[in-house]
């Protein structure tokens, strides 16, 4: 089978290999990869900015879609001609991770889906929405996720609600659509008017330029009456002052990356005064994932795909990431 491995950290050092088909246990699928999709956190890894303990060779990426064309003899959970997408954390099932649930995940501690085939156990894998296609699937696990996350079991947002969501990559755009699904009022942020452009025929309610409002908490907060329910928090250093500045009293901020640093200095004064709820984001379990899955199924939401590329150019699909031009996400369909 073909597989991108990684022997050392740095994009030159990802080759494209050809790889024995691995072989299953009595309790796991062999799942042929018809897809997958880039998150920042994949390139961080491969250029040996995420982590320092990895174990090389490593297959990147944690995002991926297939059919289970083998199964083990003990499994009962899943069945050969299935369309699943793997989990990006294998071992999280539901609630809270207590337990060294979030030990292992994809494409890190564990391979990840650019190759060919994988060798998955029965329990982290979920079912695809029928409507979906495989590169549509593939940009769910760790994005559509994090974004569902931060939305429903973290904000309880619904149509009464309003959220703030900062940028227009993968997990911020799946926000969008969820958000607007939910009958939410959105406003969204960019630095560029094409982008806000898209985001509005997506249904994005309001659309601020972050370079021409500097202050965009202040008009956020505004534009929202009294404040919004939720931030997307996707900046870090540089947008925290504003996003605590566009929440309503007690409202919720979602941290999910830090683009523009990751110490958020701010001192706990605009914290106490708003009566804040931070949370930090680490994706999700199956529990919500499958959740997902079938509101996505119910409201007929595809992912928005801002590029695809061929199998053998997944290292330009890494490289392209790096320069933050992408909407939505960029995928590598493996049968181009």
């Amino acid at each position: 089978m073909r597989a991108w491995e990684l022997d050392k950290f740095g994009l030159d050092n990802l080759t494209l290999v050809e790889r024995e088909k691995p072989t299953i246990g009595p309790t796991e699928i062999l799942v042929q990869l018809q897809a997958a999709s880039i998150n920042p956190r994949d390139q961080q890894i491969v250029s040996g900015h995420f982590s320092q303990d990895v174990n090389f060779p490593l297959i990147p990426l944690s995002d991926g879609a297939g059919t289970v064309v083998e199964v083990g003899n003990q499994v009962s959970r899943v069945a050969i001609g299935d369309r699943v997408t793997p989990l990006f954390f294998p071992n999280w099932m539901d609630g809270d991770a207590h337990s060294g649930e979030r030990r292992i995940s994809g494409g890190l501690e564990t391979q990840g889906v650019l190759r060919d085939f994988g060798v998955y156990s029965e329990d982290a894998v979920v079912a695809i929405a029928e409507h979906l296609s495989f590169a549509e699937a593939a940009c769910l696990p760790c994005a559509g996720l994090t974004a569902w996350t931060s939305l429903v079991p973290i904000a309880n947002i619904t149509s009464a609600n309003s959220v703030l969501i900062q940028g227009t990559g993968g997990v911020a755009i799946a926000a969008l659509q969820f958000a607007k699904a939910l009958g939410a009022t959105v406003i969204i942020l960019s630095s560029s008017d094409k982008k806000l452009e898209r985001a509005k025929r997506l249904g994005a309610d309001h659309c601020i330029n972050y370079v021409d409002v500097p202050n965009w908490g202040e008009k956020v907060f505004q534009l929202a009456g009294q404040g919004v329910d939720l931030v997307l928090e996707i900046g870090g250093t540089g947008t925290m002052e504003n996003s605590l500045a566009a929440i309503r009293n007690g409202g919720h901020i979602a941290i999910i990356g830090y683009v523009a640093g990751a110490d958020m200095g701010v001192s706990v004064f605009p914290l106490i005064i708003k009566c804040a709820h931070l949370h930090g984001i680490a994706t999700g379990n199956r529990e919500n994932y499958a959740a997902m899955m079938n509101f996505i199924e119910a409201h007929g939401i595809q992912p928005e795909i801002g590029k695809r590329y061929a199998f053998n150019d997944a290292n330009k699909a890494l490289a392209d990431l790096e320069h933050g031009t992408h909407f939505g996400k960029l995928v590598i369909d493996y049968q181009l």
